[in-house]
């Protein structure tokens, strides 16, 4: 590559970054600050804050710092967890895709016939095994980006391991798939089979924002729960899976065993339903805030020093 090549390279990345910060700034314009957000998210970060090296937190913090611009509404380290789902509330839509992995599961129909179109390299394994790459590049300004991915990193793990965000059901009635289980209406309190696991099953409560004490209390006690109950020797085997993919599946076919099943459309779950499926969902909170914390511990710390501009 030239030298002129080179410069309009850091150029186009310069413009990038100016456009993206501006995005940002403007979706915070239009960002509550009392808003209502995902506590899973936040209990998965809590529990991987737990095993985050000191040194990789200090690592982590300078790249958060280095885009403060943005942070305004989130005076607390564990409503870092929320930002992706901010932006993307607040109007930022072209990132959208990195939230899921269409996995199809065939219920009653043939491949052939379902419309569902997979896209393995726009998605949410891909956008994680990115993230976490891109934390142990080193040489070049990098910071920016490590930064902009560490943000998307450290909510991104907990949707990997949400069943209903590795899986679309193909029917004879919705061939082009159920959205992750959006379209799995119930006569319930919750609405649809995708926000019944995105609350877990309804046992994990909104907490305020920007956190108050209240909210801390109560995270801190869902994450001495769930740990108890799946400390990391207990899930041994599940964290000696290194492969993003691979981790994908085994979260898609808890979907099609355990999310799909058991449960009807239009109507209310059960109560056993409710509560063999909590259980489960602690499981995988664990497993994403154990898992968040390796990664980050072995990719960042190979990264070397990070020099702000």
């Amino acid at each position: 590559m030239c030298i002129r090549d080179r410069v309009s390279t850091q150029s186009t990345w310069d413009s990038f970054r100016m456009f993206y910060f501006a995005l940002i700034l403007l979706a915070q314009i239009f960002l509550q600050a009392n808003a209502w957000s995902a506590t899973p998210h936040m209990i998965i970060y809590a529990i991987a804050k737990k095993d985050i090296k000191s040194d990789i937190w200090q690592k982590m913090e300078t790249l958060f710092h280095y885009m403060k611009e943005t942070d305004a509404n989130y005076p607390q380290w564990l409503e870092m967890a929320c930002w992706a789902d901010d932006q993307k509330g607040a109007g930022l839509s072209a990132f959208d895709e990195w939230h899921f992995y269409n996995q199809i599961y065939l219920d009653g129909i043939s491949k052939e016939q379902c419309k569902v179109i997979v896209n393995k390299e726009n998605c949410v394994v891909h956008t994680v095994e990115t993230s976490v790459h891109l934390q142990a590049r080193s040489g070049g300004d990098l910071t920016f980006h490590k930064s902009l991915m560490l943000r998307y990193l450290v909510h991104l793990m907990g949707d990997m391991h949400q069943p209903l965000h590795e899986t679309t059901r193909c029917t004879n009635q919705q061939r082009n798939g159920d959205k992750g289980g959006n379209l799995f209406k119930l006569n319930y309190k919750i609405s649809n089979l995708h926000a019944l696991w995105d609350e877990a099953m309804g046992m994990i409560p909104s907490v305020k924002r920007p956190l108050d004490s209240h909210g801390i209390t109560t995270i801190d006690g869902f994450v001495k729960d769930i740990t108890k109950e799946f400390p990391r020797e207990k899930l041994a085997q599940e964290l000696r899976v290194n492969n993003f993919y691979d981790m994908a599946k085994s979260v898609h076919e808890i979907a099609i065993k355990e999310a799909y099943a058991g449960i009807k459309e239009n109507s209310a779950p059960s109560d056993d339903y409710l509560k063999s499926r909590y259980v489960t969902c602690k499981k995988l909170i664990a497993l994403a805030g154990y898992r968040l914390a390796d990664f980050l511990n072995n990719y960042i710390k190979q990264s070397g020093s990070i020099i702000l501009t």
